[in-house]
């Protein structure tokens, strides 16, 4: 797969971190990732994507406007490493993080997730 690929599905990803209609991010994910996926970051490990998109419309509420914007995008062995921003509707930064990505048949199977005040 090549490295485009791979950061395509990594894209469509973290803007279903800010879909706020929860049946076009389901699809979205649908789409990304295996259906058994596994989420994680410091708060939460999630199995799913039905328990992945719920997670996310919390983090809607939580941060309503908010986007994560990639800063550096790595790849190899169908593993990905994501450098990241979160940003607010005006562009300021949040927090910033890391993802890791594992990739499987051109889907994300698992999602890692760090991150730290700006």
């Amino acid at each position: 797969m090549a490295e485009n690929s791979h950061l395509e599905i990594w894209e469509a990803y973290g803007a279903s971190w800010s879909e706020p209609n929860e049946t076009i991010r389901k699809e979205t994910l649908q789409k990304q990732l295996i259906s058994t996926c596994n989420y994680t970051d410091p708060n939460v490990d999630i199995l799913g994507i039905d328990n992945l998109s719920d997670y996310m419309g919390e983090f809607q509420n939580g941060f309503p406007g908010a986007k994560f914007v990639v800063t550096d995008f790595k790849i190899h062995h169908n593993q990905s490493l994501a450098h990241w921003n979160m940003v607010d509707g005006n562009g300021n930064i949040l927090s910033k993080g890391a993802s890791f990505g594992i990739y499987k048949d051109g889907q994300l199977t698992k999602m890692t997730g760090f991150f730290w005040d700006a």
